[in-house]
């Protein structure tokens, strides 16, 4: 019977509309989160494997210092996500339907997200910093997408943008008390874009969190959403349906799917320097999370950063060789099946040793504890 329903979700998965590399975000407020403190959180999708952790000091055109998640290889400097002394956080998603039409700028004019976040987390503090900086940009900005930030003095926005403007839309005034963005903007052209089933799957399972009475963590967005095989076209979590193989299609965890960035801010008058940079490198089910804190400077485990002539991050090399496991069905399109056999026992080894984490950090711990804190975990 297992394998009927395992085969019968196959057939109706190829049917489905095929997404590009894209990203699944959400924005939560304090309301409803399990500190009172806002959480930004980011899984990142790309054609680009191989990422790593970055701590840049403060000094000359660097206002404040800053950790961030970096392709490997990088030229110019670009930020996928980070977090600042200041206590400002940012991250994106891609948009595909917020172009204006008639807009003909050139794709070598394009893709400069990842610029304009390295330049917001050197120079910003507030959102109203951040406004300026998009304000100040030259169009056409080289801009299709939603800007994710938070900030020390209670900000917490999505900016939608594109090459010629851009629209806020303020979390703290979101009757849910939170805001989710995957690949099409609000304010753009409607029933275009993608990442629609994703937003679906991520709406379902915070407002069921929700609903029973309890908060937004660290832990449940990265084992609740990031490892989630939940697929909302099918009403079923793919996971705990038994099923063997699935063609890996709309989850929020993808084979394009590389790293989690997930940001624990502070409320205003608390100190910056407990801001949280959480990230795993890799696959999200087969990638452990580890905390990082820019107050820390640079006490940053060595796994998450990159060494050698590529930059190659060890605890990213590790994910990906797990995730190659997990696409490993040889024979033609093969790679576009997620192996959910291997999933299970790989997800639990790294749960287990995400339980120590998760136990004994703390936001407030100093340089000194928390370069104990590394000593004392590993990384898998």
């Amino acid at each position: 019977m297992k394998r009927l329903l395992s085969f019968i979700l196959i057939l109706s998965a190829l049917l489905l509309p095929q997404n590009g590399d894209c990203c699944t975000s959400a924005i939560f407020s304090g309301k409803v989160t399990a500190d009172g403190r806002p959480i930004i959180w980011k899984n990142r999708d790309s054609g680009t494997n191989h990422n790593r952790v970055v701590y840049i000091p403060a000094g000359g055109d660097i206002k404040y210092s800053f950790i961030y998640l970096s392709n490997s290889k990088e030229s110019p400097a670009e930020a996928w996500s980070g977090v600042n002394s200041a206590g400002f956080s940012i991250m994106n998603t891609v948009s595909y339907n917020i172009r204006q039409e008639g807009d003909e700028t050139p794709e070598s004019m394009m893709d400069k997200e990842g610029i304009v976040m390295y330049k917001a987390l050197a120079t910003c503090r507030t959102l109203e910093d951040f406004e300026k900086l998009l304000d100040g940009l030259q169009a056409p900005y080289g801009l299709e997408t939603n800007f994710g930030v938070i900030d020390a003095a209670g900000g917490a926005a999505y900016y939608e943008v594109n090459n010629y403007g851009w629209l806020k839309f303020d979390v703290n005034e979101a009757p849910e008390g939170y805001i989710i963005r995957t690949n099409y903007s609000f304010s753009g052209a409607e029933n275009k874009g993608q990442g629609y089933v994703r937003y679906d799957n991520a709406s379902k399972l915070i407002k069921d969190i929700l609903s029973s009475g309890e908060k937004i963590d660290v832990r449940f967005i990265m084992d609740g959403l990031s490892r989630s095989y939940w697929q909302s076209q099918f009403g079923l979590d793919a996971i705990s349906s038994g099923c063997h193989l699935f063609v890996d299609r709309d989850f929020i965890p993808r084979r394009s799917s590389v790293g989690v960035t997930i940001v624990q801010g502070v409320n205003p008058g608390e100190d910056t320097s407990e801001c949280v940079f959480w990230c795993a490198l890799g696959y999200p089910p087969a990638a452990q999370i580890v905390p990082m804190k820019v107050g820390a400077g640079d006490i940053i485990p060595e796994d998450m950063l990159g060494s050698g002539n590529n930059n190659f991050s060890a605890a990213c090399e590790r994910s990906l060789r797990r995730k190659a496991d997990i696409f490993s069905l040889n024979f033609n399109d093969g790679h576009k099946y997620v192996d959910l056999d291997k999933v299970r026992p790989i997800m639990k080894e790294i749960r287990e040793s995400e339980d120590k984490i998760f136990d004994n950090f703390a936001p407030q711990f100093n340089r000194e504890q928390i370069k104990a804190f590394y000593e004392a975990i590993e990384i898998r």
